[in-house]
């Protein structure tokens, strides 16, 4: 069949083929690389969205942050308000204490002997130290009553 044809149309014949597949890789090619630059396409949208996501995220931690900072001196604050009520409660338990066993001390000898009557190294109640321990215990039992 060929040896009919002159050389140069073979050789044209030849050309045709290898161009028709030169074609045909080529649109196959084409094909392929839209597909990769859709994919590139997606992949720039997720990296947008990624990165906007990472930054509301880092705004988030840092509102976090500075919650958990307020917070924390909020506490801190509270905690220190408390130790000074208990240390004053603590000052106004001692003072009650005390007062109380004063007037235990002023009301045993005044049961035991007639009022007039003292012990040796003691000193009668008078009625004004009575009064400031009456008002000291009814202060102590009216904080004790709003601590509890």
């Amino acid at each position: 069949m060929f040896g009919e044809l002159p050389f140069s149309t073979v050789l044209e014949i030849v050309v045709c083929l290898f161009l028709a597949a030169t074609i045909a890789y080529c649109a196959v090619l084409d094909r392929k690389l839209r597909a990769m630059r859709a994919g590139q396409d997606g992949m720039r949208e997720l990296v947008i969205e990624l990165n906007g996501a990472t930054q509301r995220a880092a705004g988030a931690i840092d509102g976090l942050r500075r919650a958990s900072e307020e917070s924390g001196e909020e506490l801190a604050e509270r905690i220190r308000r408390g130790r000074a009520l208990a240390d004053e409660l603590s000052l106004m338990l001692e003072s009650g204490n005390s007062i109380a066993e004063k007037l235990g001390r002023a009301e045993r000898p005044a049961k035991a002997a007639p009022a007039t009557a003292t012990r040796p190294g003691t000193r009668p109640v008078s009625p004004r130290d009575a009064a400031t321990a009456a008002r000291a215990a009814s202060q102590l039992l009216e904080v004790l009553k709003k601590s509890g």
